[in-house]
């Protein structure tokens, strides 16, 4: 992320959106500075008729509005799709390992065909794209007839400029030159206005209105259709169990202290002690899942996205567990070994804090023997041994001289 605390982080995100709002304002104060020209071309010389100029001039500018919307309608998946993660990174178990930054937009168009993940047959209500397939269809041909015709484009501009120069009421050769002008500017900037806006806004707006009609249920392969409510508490609930029985294998044998937190894998979650823990990604979104779980075991999960805020937070609260990546944006600068350096500086303010270093499979292999001579407790890229070790340091407490280990 590139910022070394919230307070800059915070800041970044509404600059962003205001650089977004910015773009109508930007549009329209170029639109009125065309119309200003105009004004002035009718007021000062060659005095032509301002009205005539002003009508064409708005009119030539809705016109490529128009053309602009078409072109700027967003194109759907086909029902009964979304976007999934590319096959190799789903078989990694992650969507990106969580101390690299996203992928750039390079590989997104590489990846594009193998990102459709196909739920199901959508039920009988669908969403009505006709506006969508008129606009395809539509833009199709105008680029089809505009390649064609090209050569002719000249002469159709000369003729409509010498159709609409009489009205301006000046001599001709100024007139021409003025409609020249004229269909140049209001005609590429109306354009410009009609696909920015639709291309960013109308995007927003489609997808809030097919978020409320939306089908909500998928058809399964037996024919059999559930409601995706149903469908995500089910596959939670056999998650959990899954998790529960991976947590027990992992501590089938582990050091001391390991028969009570077997014992605990199988308490109620409102029957276990509150744990609160912290944890270090400048990617926090990576882990939602993660929390997610580990909150539902009754561990409470502070997150900070830099190490000086990771430590300011140390000074504030009793932490049971920190958790840290090990790539990661400090203060601007991309440190690939940031978890190595982490532990040794939280090593020195709570020499006695269990640490666990959760990263990608090139890091682990690069920085894993550092991480655990810097005094990391545990080191993984599994997110099921993350969720395990977790517990298993939980319930062991902060015994001095506990094994480190990597998996």
């Amino acid at each position: 992320m590139g910022k070394s605390d919230t307070s800059s982080v915070g800041a970044s995100a509404p600059a962003a959106v205001r650089k977004k709002d910015a773009l109508p304002f930007i549009l329209l104060y170029i639109l009125l500075a065309g119309l200003l020209a105009v004004m002035a071309g009718a007021l000062l010389p060659p005095y032509y008729h301002a009205v005539p100029a002003l009508l064409w001039s708005m009119g030539l500018c809705v016109s490529g509005m128009l053309l602009g919307f078409l072109f700027g309608i967003p194109r759907s998946l086909p029902l009964g799709t979304v976007n999934a993660a590319p096959s190799d990174e789903r078989a990694n178990g992650k969507a990106r390992p969580t101390d690299e930054p996203p992928a750039p937009n390079a590989d997104a168009a590489a990846d594009n065909a193998s990102n459709t993940l196909f739920l199901g047959t959508p039920t009988p209500m669908e969403i009505n794209s006709n506006l969508v397939e008129v606009s395809d269809w539509l833009t199709k041909i105008i680029v089809g007839v505009g390649l064609i015709e090209l050569k002719s484009l000249p002469g159709s501009a000369h003729s409509m400029a010498a159709f609409i120069a009489p009205s301006l009421a000046t001599d001709m050769p100024t007139a021409m030159a003025l409609v020249g002008g004229i269909m140049l500017f209001f005609s590429v900037h109306g354009f410009l206005i009609g696909y920015l806006l639709t291309r960013i806004y109308l995007s927003i707006m489609i997808k809030r209105a097919d978020s409320l009609v939306k089908n909500e249920s998928v058809r399964l392969e037996s024919g059999k259709e559930i409601e995706v409510t149903e469908l995500s508490r089910l596959q939670q609930k056999s998650l959990d169990d899954m998790q529960q029985a991976v947590t027990q294998l992992l501590l089938a044998h582990p050091p001391d202290g390991g028969a009570a937190v077997t014992a605990m894998a199988g308490v109620p979650t409102a029957q276990k002690p509150s744990s609160l823990v912290l944890w270090l990604d400048d990617h926090p979104r990576n882990n939602t899942l993660l929390v997610e779980q580990l909150e539902r075991e009754n561990i409470k999960v502070d997150q900070a996205v830099s190490t000086r805020q990771a430590l300011a937070m140390l000074q504030q609260k009793r932490y049971a567990l920190f958790i840290t990546d090990m790539g990661r944006v400090e203060n601007g600068r991309r440190l690939k070994d940031a978890g190595v350096r982490t532990v040794r500086e939280v090593r020195q303010v709570q020499p006695e804090l269990p640490i666990i270093v959760y990263c990608s499979k090139d890091t682990l292999a690069n920085y894993g023997t550092q991480a655990e001579m810097a005094g990391a407790r545990f080191i993984t890229t599994s997110g099921t041994s993350l969720l395990a070790s977790v517990n298993q340091l939980l319930h062991q407490g902060r015994a001095d001289g506990a094994p480190s280990f990597i998996s």
